[in-house]
């Protein structure tokens, strides 16, 4: 049997592929009643923040603890600052490193790494905005003074991608070297800097405020 977990429910279900739908089903309509959001699910100890259906139908027939992860609004902003913060923290050293590599001839790491990069700021841009138009802000973050100054370097950082962008498209490895050296590497520190201020990792989620 397959042993769904979500709040303070157990719910089960026989391990076969005709149930599936009404395993995400049920999930989805239980987390909208509690007026949370999914944030991700663990089945038999793997994380999973996508493609549930897809792993539920390669897997079925051996699943058994399906643990539904659900947050607040304020839990759900937290979780993204926090893993923010903590990749703003530890990619310094890669990007210097990934920019020495331009500086010589760029290999096939060099441009997996980059296009990791690129996504991961393109994720920190769009989970900030999302979260900044939202009218729920206020709830999450009283600091605003360090929130407008946080916004501003993620403004600076979008300004920057494109310029990035404009030098890889002219394959001028150079300029594509500078910018991740003198550019997205020292404005990632100024961001930590300045996320720190107001998002504390040791803390609960829910204590940003």
């Amino acid at each position: 049997m397959v042993k769904i977990y979500i709040e303070d429910k157990i719910i089960e279900y026989e391990n076969k592929k005709e149930e599936i739908d009404n395993i995400l089903g049920n999930i989805d309509d239980l987390v909208e009643k509690s007026g949370k959001t999914l944030s991700h699910i663990i089945i038999d100890g793997i994380e999973l923040y996508n493609s549930y259906k897809d792993y539920f139908q390669d897997n079925i027939d051996y699943i058994e603890k399906v643990k539904v992860i659900a947050l607040t609004y304020e839990e759900l902003v937290g979780d993204i600052l926090v893993s923010t913060l903590e990749y703003l923290d530890r990619t310094p050293e890669v990007i210097e490193g990934l920019a020495n590599s331009f500086y010589r001839n760029p290999n096939k790491e060099s441009w997996n790494d980059l296009s990791d990069l690129l996504g991961a700021i393109s994720w920190i841009i769009n989970t900030f905005t999302s979260i900044d138009k939202d009218n729920r802000l206020k709830a999450v973050v009283s600091d605003y003074e360090g929130w407008n100054n946080y916004a501003a370097e993620v403004i600076t950082l979008g300004d920057t991608l494109n310029e990035l962008e404009e030098a890889l498209s002219n394959r001028d490895y150079v300029s594509i070297a500078d910018i991740l050296s003198y550019e997205i590497g020292t404005l990632f520190k100024q961001m930590s800097s300045t996320l720190s201020t107001f998002v504390h990792r040791e803390v609960d989620l829910r204590d940003l405020n």
